[in-house]
């Protein structure tokens, strides 16, 4: 409980969990954990082929990835 203003209540981001049953907090804590290894393989997955990316461009051209000195604002 926190204190609002207008007396005593649950905060707005646990309100929302408040009705459900220690059951079903444990549910929507396993789905939220799926979840979230779910976006962080597809984070790694997306950091590998930027790698792999950079790393062909810097074999065949890696110019392109060089700044232009005494330019101070990006073409």
């Amino acid at each position: 409980l926190v204190e609002t203003g207008k007396g005593w209540g649950w905060p707005d981001q646990s309100a929302k969990y408040y009705h459900l049953t220690h059951d079903e907090l444990i549910q929507l804590l396993l789905q939220k954990e799926g979840e979230l290894s779910k976006k962080q393989e597809h984070i790694q997955e997306l950091e590998n082929y930027i790698d792999q990316l950079l790393v062909r461009i810097m074999e065949q051209s890696p110019t392109l990835l060089q700044i232009p000195l005494g330019s101070g604002q990006a073409p």
